[in-house]
């Protein structure tokens, strides 16, 4: 049944569901006159709107008839699950969809107020939750689709740092708070050690706990982040499981509440167009600077980027000891993941655990794949001679492919020092080390490594490798902020292609069991 009905549509509909990008966002449904259906949002775009189809029979009937309207859709992508909830609204409010009886009211978003601290003020400062910013004054943090997380939040860190929230109204100068509160009755929250109130130096603890709770919020969470993940991980590492997974949902309440969320109120289909633009033309203009090309890579660098081409592609091998091993060729133009462009290969070579030459494999066929797309079709492809025959035989039926007609600007390879040695040992074979740039990413550190006779570096930052023949060179390497457009783009490629070859190689190792 899903099948069929996704077949009734034209190509065009079928082939934007099938390459639905795998990020958070919005979906919009829109009929044959461009009238928008409905809109929905989800963690994985691509999960989601395939649901409508390898579901349809157990779907509502008013949902099979907004897929039986549906001759269009169109994704709006966002960094973030949060960013995804606050679009959703306000795309709703903006144009009404037929399909979306819910949210169409003018239900507000929540945000954590912080009252400006004054010299002389009626009350401490204080921290709430509100629907509304209308004190100029105060410091606003959100906004928040989601009550639950942030309310959660706000509890756990009111046990390590306790604050006065019941509100105290007096009419004589902040000094003099503290004799008032004295004498005033204390509140439940202060017989179980969340509030200061009725203290000595009450002022003192609340304005403590103020300041670190805003902290927080401003995304000062490294240290309490970090303590969660170790106790979770001593946790799992003694199998207590429940206690671990609690652990993990604290940690996931603090991703939630101190997520950079740039969609707001005021954000629709068209701005959330231009924020992605600006973000991946100063990301790509970012990463061009930071990777100071030589004379003879740039030229083609700066064309590319002038005329929105910029071509990145990212490889990845998986495999278990050496078993059903799979590489991935992730695509990304202009700052643009394109899913069309992928390719996997299943590696050839015997089951040795070699992550080094099964990379050598993968970029071998790949580039040989590039060399035949340019040959005439009825001319027989001749290798260089030093290239490996075994590797570059005439392909009987082999067929052009728009994926391998032409070279990466960037070539990104999961690794460090080894791997970018052995894929530069590849691009020489081919006489293209000298066109096609390549960089490493380690993990670890996520520093960026690359080869100094292609990249120029200003700074001393070699590292020597001597076990290759061929490479008697020096690399360098470049650590940047985790916050550096640049390389948050350069990761999202990277972890795109490392979830494309993990995907194959589970496939495969499926297959392999259901044979025993």
């Amino acid at each position: 049944m899903a099948i069929a009905i996704l077949h009734k549509k034209d190509n065009l509909f079928q082939e934007k569901i099938n390459n639905a990008p795998r990020q958070p966002g919005c979906y919009i449904y829109k009929d044959k006159s461009g009238d928008i259906l409905y809109i929905g949002k989800a963690k994985i775009l691509k999960n989601r709107v395939k649901s409508y189809f390898s579901n349809y029979a157990k779907l509502d009937i008013k949902i099979q008839n907004l897929i039986n309207q549906a001759e269009d859709i169109e994704y709006l992508i966002v960094d973030s699950e949060v960013e995804a909830l606050i679009l959703e609204t306000n795309l709703i409010k903006k144009y009404k969809p037929k399909y979306n009886s819910m949210m169409m009211d003018d239900k507000n978003y929540i945000w954590v107020k912080f009252d400006k601290v004054k010299r002389r003020m009626k009350d401490f400062p204080r921290i709430r939750i509100v629907r509304k910013k209308d004190d100029k004054t105060a410091n606003y943090f959100g906004p928040y689709p989601n009550t639950v997380p942030v309310k959660n939040i706000l509890k756990r860190l009111r046990r390590l740092f306790p604050y006065i929230a019941n509100e105290h109204k007096y009419s004589e100068s902040y000094e003099n708070l503290e004799e008032q509160l004295a004498n005033t009755k204390n509140c439940l929250y202060h017989h179980i050690n969340l509030c200061p109130c009725g203290e000595k130096n009450s002022k003192k603890i609340h304005m403590h706990s103020f300041r670190n709770i805003k902290k927080f919020f401003n995304g000062e969470k490294v240290q309490i982040q970090n303590k969660l993940e170790n106790k979770m991980a001593l946790y799992a590492k003694k199998h207590n499981f429940e206690n671990a997974a609690i652990i993990r949902d604290k940690i996931n309440d603090i991703k939630y509440v101190t997520a950079n969320i740039r969609i707001d109120t005021h954000v629709d289909d068209t701005l959330v167009s231009q924020l992605r633009k600006e973000s991946k033309d100063n990301a790509l203009e970012q990463l061009i600077s930071v990777l100071n090309f030589n004379e003879k890579i740039k030229p083609k660098i700066i064309n590319s980027y002038k005329n929105k081409t910029f071509r990145m592609e990212c490889y990845d091998i998986s495999n278990t000891q050496g078993t059903n091993a799979t590489g991935s060729m992730v695509v990304m133009i202009n700052g643009e993941i394109r899913p069309d462009l992928y390719r996997r290969f299943r590696i050839k070579m015997k089951n040795e655990p070699n992550d080094f030459a099964m990379m050598q494999e993968v970029l071998a066929r790949r580039f040989q794949q590039y060399l035949l797309n340019e040959q005439p079709a009825d001319r027989d492809f001749q290798p260089k001679e030093d290239m490996p025959k075994n590797l570059y035989k005439r392909m009987k039926n082999w067929k052009k492919d728009e994926s391998f007609s032409q070279t990466p600007d960037l070539l990104i390879i999961d690794g460090g020092k080894g791997q970018l040695a052995s894929t530069y040992e590849v691009l020489k074979s081919f006489s293209l080390h000298e066109q096609i740039p390549i960089i490493g990413l380690a993990k670890r550190e996520e520093e960026i490594f690359f080869i100094r006779d292609q990249i120029n570096s200003n700074k001393d930052t070699s590292v020597p490798y001597n076990n290759s023949e061929l490479l008697q060179r020096k690399f360098a390497r470049i650590k940047l902020s985790k916050k550096t457009p640049s390389l948050q783009m350069i990761q999202r490629i990277r972890d795109e292609a490392h979830r494309f070859a993990i995907t194959y190689h589970k496939k495969l190792r499926a297959k392999d069991l259901l044979k025993k």
